[in-house]
């Protein structure tokens, strides 16, 4: 299934494709001027138990996409077949994994500390990259800023 990105997150719209039984989410970004390559598709903290791959395409690939389906005859539409690859190899043979957190998430914290220890016992055969997530809070006064 193809969707417009919208603006609910990308949990949203997968679990939504995903509850009407498509194999597979694209998802169209919604502008022309954003490099898709920094894109990051996060699970919005409820992404639990969504079980198809997704992808985010670029407005102008999802465009033709789009443009081909409006115009493609009944037949044109029979033998569509769409073919998707994730590349899963390593040269390495190492698997890599981010962990995203912030400092309002007491748990995340917790998890991070508690899990150092068996990422350890991985060593050399998993990378982990924890990231910290940032963001501005338009909505908060002097005093919750200054804190």
């Amino acid at each position: 299934m193809i969707a417009a990105r919208g603006e609910c997150t990308f949990v949203t719209k997968v679990r939504n494709m995903e509850d009407v039984g498509v194999a597979v989410g694209i998802v169209v970004d919604n502008n022309e001027e954003e490099d898709i390559n920094n894109i990051i598709m996060s699970d919005d903290g409820s992404g639990a138990g969504i079980r198809i791959p997704s992808m985010l395409i670029s407005k102008s690939d999802g465009d033709k996409l789009l443009d081909f389906l409006k115009t493609a005859t009944a037949t044109e539409l029979e033998q569509v077949n769409v073919v998707v690859s994730f590349d899963m190899s390593r040269p390495d043979n190492r698997v890599e994994y981010d962990f995203w957190y912030s400092s309002s998430n007491e748990a995340a914290l917790d998890f991070l500390q508690d899990f150092m220890k068996v990422d350890k016992r991985f060593g050399s055969s998993v990378l982990m990259t924890p990231r910290f997530v940032f963001w501005e809070c338009i909505d908060c006064d002097e005093e919750m800023v200054n804190t």
